[in-house]
């Protein structure tokens, strides 16, 4: 199958559809941009959707990974095209706007991962895990034979600290997935290779602005990481932190997350070897082999914007700051 001609040809049905549907939008009478945009992805959404299976039911089923990623590609960038369209990107909205499109088309190869090695798992409750690690803790103050009052001012002292955490710490993150090489008894090449559970968190950029951020994700981890101190995972967990370029200012709180040892921090290229890794799906030899470059499949409108307007920290295009992915 050629790819490369496929894409061209989804991009012009995605391109005509959102054409006729921005037209629709200016005759509506529609003032807020907001309320532009929110009607216009829900159009772009449902296209993207009937495109998908309509070539899904005509191809093998083990093509189906590699195309769905191809008509996710296609969707973002008629979606960065028509909201262009609708209203310019400013700097700040762009930044945001391609970190969840860049989310997006990895995590659809956890949607149709061609290695069947892993799978979703739901994030576990605080409320349950923290009852569980503390049970962990008294039963292991009560392996120490300390007097019963000891262990119960101990205890006490301790629920305060844990306290302190509050009760609606969020466990979620942008995609949680476990290994199942025993379950499927699937050959590797190395003989140590162990089941874990993998809680990956994505970042279009890390910039200075992201301490708070940086604070949740030590939080997370350690919660994680006492789950598997106590024993109480069949699985250990491990966090990965996938970053597709670092700002200035945001290396510092980068570093803090790896020496801190419960985060693993995957940059650039090295995220996509992570997502092949797991899922099969090899991005960076399907878009250079297929010639899937966003700002060169942009329109000749979106494209010189794209080019010609700069960011003002870097002082770099938003062409190559924030769509230049791979």
């Amino acid at each position: 199958m050629n790819f490369s001609e496929l894409k061209d040809n989804i991009l012009n049905v995605m391109r005509e559809s959102a054409s006729k549907q921005i037209q629709h939008i200016e005759k509506s009478g529609v003032k807020k941009n907001q309320d532009k945009t929110k009607t216009m992805n829900k159009s772009l959404e449902e296209n993207r959707d009937v495109i998908f299976r309509h070539l899904s039911s005509k191809v093998d089923p083990k093509m189906v990974p590699t195309l769905s990623f191809l008509v996710t590609y296609c969707w973002i960038v008629i979606s960065i095209e028509t909201r262009n369209s609708l209203w310019n990107y400013n700097s700040m909205d762009l930044s945001r706007r391609s970190g969840e499109l860049w989310e997006t088309l990895l995590k659809n190869c956890w949607s149709y991962p061609i290695n069947k090695t892993v799978t979703r798992f739901e994030a576990p409750s605080f409320s349950d895990v923290s009852r569980q690690i503390q049970q962990a803790f008294r039963e292991k103050l009560q392996g120490l034979r300390l007097p019963p009052e000891t262990i119960e001012d101990i205890f006490k002292d301790y629920k305060i600290v844990w306290s302190l955490l509050g009760e609606s710490i969020n466990l979620n993150s942008d995609e949680l997935f476990e290994t199942m090489f025993d379950e499927l008894q699937e050959e590797t090449l190395e003989a140590d290779i162990k089941d874990k559970k993998i809680v990956v968190d994505f970042k279009g950029s890390y910039g200075s602005n992201e301490k708070g951020n940086k604070e949740r994700l030590l939080t997370v981890a350690r919660i994680y990481d006492l789950l598997n101190a106590h024993g109480l995972t069949q699985k250990p967990y491990e966090c990965i932190l996938a970053v597709r370029t670092v700002e200035e200012g945001g290396h510092n709180y980068l570093r803090q997350l790896e020496v801190s040892g419960l985060w693993t921090v995957k940059r650039g290229h090295e995220v996509y070897d992570m997502v092949k890794e797991y899922t099969g799906c090899d991005i960076l030899n399907f878009v250079r082999k297929n010639n899937m470059y966003i700002v060169n499949d942009l329109n000749t409108e979106t494209q010189e914007y794209m080019t010609l307007n700069h960011t003002s920290k870097q002082n770099k295009s938003f062409a190559e700051y924030y769509l230049t992915w791979w």
